[in-house]
């Protein structure tokens, strides 16, 4: 594997063009505005790939409470650096990393090298079998969400509190889920433009993530972003090259084949549906806390209302991020990291239950499931002695009884 240590220049980018994977040099993330934090890499090695991927353990490693902090695009962990002083200063441990193509991650070059299959790998790669958390709160935002909810799906254990802020999990279906106009316009400017510096420029008056991120993450916590912050969100894109993994982010996103973009994206939908059939079962907090000026997820808290029993956990009471666009974490980090303060607070982790297979059944229905699988067994038992009886170890592990 190929990593580029230096150099931005128009030499650099022919250079980038021969490599496969590529790694933003570390001298672009020296001295960044409020981002005192060390780097470690895990690398993971699926999908034929050895790709690495960056995150900043911060905190006390023993604490009894443990928050994962996600991103999407059009950032990277750096988007959460007013988030994590607050919960860190509760006394939780606090983890965040880049997304595989975002921040300090390794960035293939090839874009079919990205799918949200694979992105849902590499989190649970780094996640769940690298770090191997176990009841810890993730705050899931854009694809932060479309990503961590898939992994929350398959490994419920790993998480046991759920703040979803600006995300989604859509299946592709417009009757269950609708997507909005300003997703599907952004899909196609995304994809109109490449994510090319020149044409944001010439066409949105600044350069991909700058200019979106001055738009879309200021609020009360930072009213406007200073230019040491816009560079900082874009240090991980020294030349076009490094933005493929980005690139690929809204045409992966799930959408009908009435996708007004024609071009409709059907894989991992069906697979999001099973992961909703999971959280019409989550019986574990969830926190509601979306922005009231983000245009593509507006409203989008409503389902959860409606079909995730969580979002009535006793005693959690959602929020509004109140004068926030999209980038929810920054402008809008002191009521995010409160809200979440007071949530894991409401919230003890020895009050609260994993999922469980039979929520709702009545003791005469357990009671009917429970005949009928004992009666299964001694019919079983009966007709499998016909060819020589187990005895005496069968009868030890199976007593019957008339129950």
């Amino acid at each position: 594997m190929g990593h580029v240590g230096i150099g931005s220049s128009i030499l650099q980018a022919v250079k980038d063009c021969e490599l496969t994977i590529l790694r933003t040099p570390e001298a672009n993330f020296h001295n960044l505005k409020d981002w005192p934090y060390d780097v470690t890499y895990f690398e993971s090695r699926l999908y034929g790939l050895e790709i690495g991927i960056a995150y900043y353990d911060l905190g006390d490693e023993e604490a009894d409470e443990t928050v994962v902090l996600t991103h999407g695009m059009s950032g990277w962990s750096y988007l959460n650096r007013r988030m994590a002083p607050p919960l860190i200063e509760a006394g939780y441990r606090v983890i965040l990393f880049d997304q595989v193509g975002c921040g300090r991650s390794d960035k293939p070059v090839n874009e079919q090298d990205y799918s949200y299959e694979r992105h849902i790998g590499w989190n649970v790669d780094l996640l769940v079998n690298h770090l191997n958390l176990r009841g810890a709160t993730i705050l899931l935002q854009d694809w932060g969400g479309l990503i961590g909810l898939r992994v929350a799906a398959a490994y419920p254990n790993t998480f046991h509190r759920l703040v979803i802020s600006n995300t989604m999990l859509p299946t592709g279906d417009d009757m269950w889920f609708k997507m909005s106009p300003a997703f599907y316009a952004w899909k196609d400017w995304a994809f109109k433009s490449g994510l090319r510096s020149s044409d944001w420029i010439a066409e949105r008056g600044g350069a991909w993530p700058e200019q979106i991120m001055a738009q879309k993450a200021v609020g009360p916590s930072n009213p406007e972003l200073s230019i040491a912050e816009l560079q900082a969100y874009s240090a991980p894109y020294p030349t076009d090259s490094y933005k493929a993994g980005a690139r690929r982010f809204p045409e992966l996103v799930p959408t009908p084949v009435t996708d007004p973009t024609g071009r409709p994206q059907l894989a991992e939908a069906e697979n999001n549906s099973a992961a909703w059939a999971v959280f019409r079962q989550w019986s574990k907090p969830v926190l509601l806390a979306f922005s009231d000026e983000d245009t593509v997820m507006a409203g989008g808290d409503a389902i959860w209302k409606r079909h995730c029993p969580g979002a009535s956990y006793p005693g959690v009471n959602h929020v509004t991020i109140n004068g926030v666009g999209h980038f929810v974490q920054d402008g809008g980090s002191e009521q995010l990291s409160a809200a979440m303060v007071a949530f894991i607070e409401q919230t003890p982790l020895c009050t609260i239950q994993g999922l469980s297979a039979s929520p709702g059944l009545s003791p005469g229905e357990q009671d009917e499931i429970w005949r009928s699988k004992c009666l299964a067994e001694k019919i079983a038992s009966e007709k499998a002695d016909m060819h020589g009886s187990d005895a005496p170890w069968s009868r030890m592990a199976t007593p019957w009884d008339d129950h």
